[in-house]
């Protein structure tokens, strides 16, 4: 494979490394996201009906109450003002006092005027706890009582107690409205037992109220009794839902019922709003009636998937984006080494003009650079070589053909043995050139392997500094996220407040509606519950200053956090090409302990060479010391200059092939 497949290749394997990491990385954050949104929505929905539910509750017993205790005391002011008529007749000389009291203590005990609710009735109390006028106990004393106590302090109002009439066999709950008459030292009560104030309230205005309320986009409240029949409901009212089943068979209906407060899931039948709902209720004892609050599941979840089809697109998109970056800083990267494998292949054909341009500071640069420094050395050194055996050679020539004019005239005696010695000569002095070249190959072999080995070094180092700093990025992330699982908490804990004060601004307003239907004796209870309203309004207001400041710290902790992954994933791609680069090292160091070896090897057969072609040489001069001194000496210069000569010839044929220069 050439190099640029090798590239191209190495390309292709980080691209689909980065992409698998990707998708496996995004796709369990993204799980972990949507897991904890969809808890952290039901939490809030649970919370939503549940307060919800209180909120109806709190509103129905504050109405209720109010609705009582107007009743209650309306009621003993009309016969405060009948008593008083009769008191005028006395006053007037019209009848005796004895026939204004009898006249009186007949409209309190009428069965039919005096009837309140089912079981309640109207009373007269003397100034010190008597029951003066009373239709079961009359003439008891209950000023030992507290209540009675408190009754005789206040006079006129209301007032909540226990109570047992004679013959009854446990007190019950009771609520009492007063009105005092002055002349009499009469308190003219009107009571009824609390398990019966639904006789006394108007459930249409009730009603009005509890429709008013939303929870969620398409989720509402309802009221049903004990036995199943729909008191307040946007579509539904006047039905019964005591046989209404959910989709797997449940008398879901039947289930409230039993349990009284709580919350039930159910699947529904036919309702075009979606199958799942979630419903809140609580029992409401003192009108018999059973408050829900009902979300449909759509409503939870219907967000959530909105947000994950958002998300799929994004991160898609946010795939593509990234791998067409990491292609395009792949080839500003590995360009370096394609140029480096191009001039390769221009050295290993005698090219040694060329060299890498733009080298950056990077650790390819590096390379880069160190190469040109390998060429820039070799071109010199083929320099210099080519200068010197041009010298030889012109030498050589000369002192060839003076050696050969002597050599004519040598003994033809001594041809054989010359021509023996010549060749061994020859052969010697080869194999020694030969080592020279092969001890020189080795030891630029030895350096290649220094500086690659020192380039791989580098790469680690900068690995090992790169998870250093992926680890301290981590833990800052962790940090952030912290936070802002922590502003999470403030942010349910202000919208808590905030749901408070709500409900407390709308029972203050009930409230002085309430108080100014009571006219003159409710004015001191408006002033409490404007006021009551007023801390309400400071209360919401304060917290949504606070939820501005939160949602400030939470987009400043989101920001933080995205620079900061975007920080970890930059550094993770490093941490990857720093790898890939690592390989390309090890091929490389590999590449140049085997050369190295290789070239130790050859060197120490030439040696070997040299030493038998030394042998053989002594042997020939042994044979060849019988010949004249004057025809050796011939041989011997002859022999010599026809070697330096080949030699000369034999380089110079070497260095021609090499270019090294633009004037070459």
């Amino acid at each position: 494979m050439t190099m640029k497949g090798i590239l191209s290749s190495i390309k292709v394997r980080i691209q689909l490394i980065f992409a698998g990491v990707y998708i496996i990385f995004v796709t369990g954050l993204s799980i972990g996201v949507f897991m904890s949104l969809t808890e952290g929505f039901e939490k809030q929905f649970h919370r939503q009906i549940n307060n919800t539910t209180e909120l109806i509750y709190q509103l129905t017993d504050s109405y209720v109450d109010s609705s009582a205790q107007n009743y209650l005391i309306g009621m003993a002011e009309s016969v405060k003002r009948l008593v008083a008529y009769e008191y005028s007749l006395y006053e007037k000389g019209e009848i005796t006092e004895a026939e204004a009291w009898s006249n009186a203590r007949r409209i309190i005990l009428d069965p039919d005027f005096g009837k309140i609710g089912e079981t309640g009735y109207l009373a007269g109390v003397s100034g010190d706890g008597v029951l003066v006028i009373h239709p079961r106990s009359e003439g008891a004393d209950a000023s030992g009582n507290d209540f009675m106590k408190e009754a005789m302090i206040k006079k006129e109002g209301y007032i909540e107690y226990m109570w047992k009439n004679v013959g009854e066999d446990e007190a019950r709950a009771k609520a009492g409205g007063m009105a005092y008459f002055e002349p009499w030292n009469l308190i003219i009560w009107a009571s009824s037992y609390k398990s019966e104030f639904s006789s006394l309230v108007d459930l249409e205005e009730l009603e009005k109220r509890i429709l008013s309320i939303k929870i969620g986009e398409h989720g509402y409240p309802y009221v049903i009794d004990s036995k199943g029949n729909i008191l307040i409901h946007p579509t539904l009212k006047g039905e019964n839902f005591l046989d209404e089943q959910s989709a797997d068979g449940r008398y879901f209906v039947r289930e409230l019922i039993e349990q009284k407060n709580g919350m039930i899931h159910y699947e529904m039948v036919g309702d075009d709003l979606g199958k799942g709902a979630l419903a809140a209720f609580r029992y409401y004892p003192d009108l018999d009636i059973y408050i829900v609050s009902k979300v449909y599941e759509n409503d939870m979840y219907g967000l959530i998937n909105r947000i994950r089809i958002i998300s799929q697109i994004l991160v898609f998109a946010g795939l593509i984006v990234t791998n067409i970056l990491i292609a395009l800083m792949l080839n500003k990267i590995l360009k370096p080494l394609d140029r480096i494998n191009e001039l390769t292949r221009q050295v290993g054909s005698g090219d040694l003009t060329g060299r890498i341009d733009d080298i950056g500071a990077d650790e390819i640069g590096i390379i880069a650079g160190q190469f040109n420094t390998l060429v820039d050395t070799m071109a010199d050194m083929l320099t210099r070589i080519k200068s010197t055996s041009f010298e030889l050679f012109d030498s050589v020539q000369s002192l060839s053909v003076s050696n050969q004019e002597i050599n004519a005239t040598s003994n033809q005696q001594a041809a054989a043995v010359k021509e023996i010695v010549t060749t061994m000569e020859d052969s010697d002095s080869l194999s020694k050139s030969i080592a020279i070249r092969v001890r020189e190959v080795a030891k630029i072999s030895n350096q290649t392997r220094t500086v690659v080995q020192t380039g791989f070094d580098t790469v680690q180092t900068s690995l090992d500094k790169m998870e250093e700093i992926k680890g301290s990025n981590s833990e800052t992330i962790t940090g952030i996220r912290s936070l802002g699982e922590r502003i999470e908490n403030i942010w349910e804990i202000v919208n808590i407040i905030n749901g408070i004060a709500d409900q407390t601004k709308i029972i203050a307003f009930n409230a002085e509606l309430e108080a100014s239907a009571a006219g003159e004796a409710g004015k001191n209870f408006q002033i409490v519950a404007t006021e009551i309203r007023r801390l309400a309004d400071s209360t919401m207001t304060s917290t949504n200053e606070i939820k501005t400041k939160i949602n400030e710290i939470q987009h400043s902790s989101d920001n933080l956090i995205i620079a900061s992954e975007e920080g970890t994933e930059h550094i993770r791609k490093g941490g990857e090409l720093s790898g890939e680069i690592r390989k390309i090292f090890e091929d490389v160091l590999s590449s140049a302990e085997i050369s190295a070896e290789s070239a130790e090897q050859i060197a120490s057969s030439i040696n070997q060479q040299v030493g038998a072609f030394e042998q053989i040489l002594q042997t020939l001069k042994q044979i060849s010391e019988g010949i004249d001194n004057f025809v050796v000496s011939i041989k011997s210069t002859t022999t010599s200059s026809v070697k330096l000569k080949e030699m000369a010839e034999g380089l110079n044929d070497m260095v021609s092939g090499y270019q090294v220069g633009e004037d070459e």
